[in-house]
């Protein structure tokens, strides 16, 4: 006898998954490259200045900004005469003329011109806030990265669980700019609630319907329903309580066979409209400038899109009445 054919997996769910990882590995492998170039210019001047002395400052408030401190030093090789860029003006108003520090300059640039270099100065905080991008770039790649990888065998795993009846229904939860599918599961144990990732089954699925679940619905914390057939990946986890949003039941929307990946990217797209907004602010309270904004507008526009297509957006829910 030939085994029983099991339930179709869902594959729009896996695809829907690894389109959400892609901007993120894209656009994050594209700022490591740059970070990366920008670390090493950075760096070169600091890595130049292999000699040490004492300076003696001469005069205040100059270019750039303001930041910049003249300051006269004896040198292996004479007398020399440069400018150290403070990181912000008022660090730079603050030293009295006179005042000595221990610096770090390059013994090839001109006695005249030297460029001065001192920890916590511009070019120190600038390569710092570089490091910090990297960092902050490679460690969101990483961790998202281990959540898909994290759902995809979760949800496969699923299978193995043992098959319970069920009553379901389909609840469509809009709350805010998110609008996720839900089976309202009806079990030996009373309601549940289970957020899934859209199929063309979820949405030929009448209310009240009986389906077969994978695992335990009244003590566990994931099932695998099976509709019409076919898989239908939980986009989190069963749980007791109802969602919270604008709750509205389902009915059946056959017209929805064809819908395609142009509209699922249309709706998810969406908030990613916040992210300069955010890059924005996130460069004015760094005080990282152009560079900052765009790294975090970047960032946040790859993450933006990410959560609403590992949450399960729904592409085609019920007109509002």
């Amino acid at each position: 006898m030939s085994a029983p054919v099991g339930p179709r997996p869902h594959r729009r769910a896996v695809q829907q998954l690894l389109l959400g990882l892609l901007p993120v590995l894209v656009l994050g492998t594209a700022m490591l490259v740059v970070l990366s170039v920008r670390l090493v210019d950075a760096r070169a001047p600091l890595t130049a200045a292999t000699s040490f002395a004492r300076a003696t400052v001469v005069s205040t408030g100059h270019t750039p900004d303001g930041r910049g401190v003249t300051v006269t030093l004896d040198g292996s090789d004479g007398p020399r005469r440069g400018v150290l860029v403070l990181a912000d003006p008022a660090d730079a108003a603050g030293i009295p003329r006179g005042t000595e520090l221990g610096v770090a300059f390059d013994p090839d640039d001109p006695p005249g011109r030297t460029a001065i270099y001192l920890p916590g100065d511009a070019a120190h905080q600038r390569e710092q806030n570089l490091l910090f991008g990297l960092a902050i770039v490679a460690a969101v790649m990483v961790v998202l990265s281990l959540i898909t990888g994290l759902r995809v065998l979760t949800r496969r795993r699923l299978r193995r669980g043992a098959p319970v009846a069920v009553t379901a229904s389909r609840v469509v939860i809009r709350r805010g700019l998110l609008v996720r599918s839900w089976l309202e599961l009806v079990t030996s144990g009373g309601v549940r609630w289970l957020p899934v990732y859209w199929s063309p089954e979820l949405a030929q699925l009448a209310p009240g319907t009986p389906i077969e679940v994978r695992g335990d619905p009244v003590r566990g914390r994931l099932v695998l329903p099976v509709v019409g057939g076919a898989e239908l990946w939980p986009s989190g986890r069963l749980r007791t309580p109802p969602p919270r949003g604008e709750r509205e039941v389902a009915a059946p929307m056959p017209e929805t066979e064809s819908v395609g990946w142009a509209r699922q990217l249309r709706v998810d797209a969406v908030p990613v409209a916040v992210a300069p907004v955010l890059g924005l602010l996130w460069s004015y309270v760094d005080g990282s400038g152009l560079g900052g904004f765009l790294v975090a507008t970047g960032l946040l526009s790859s993450v933006l899109f990410w959560l609403p297509e590992t949450f399960g957006s729904d592409p085609a829910p019920p007109p509002r009445d």
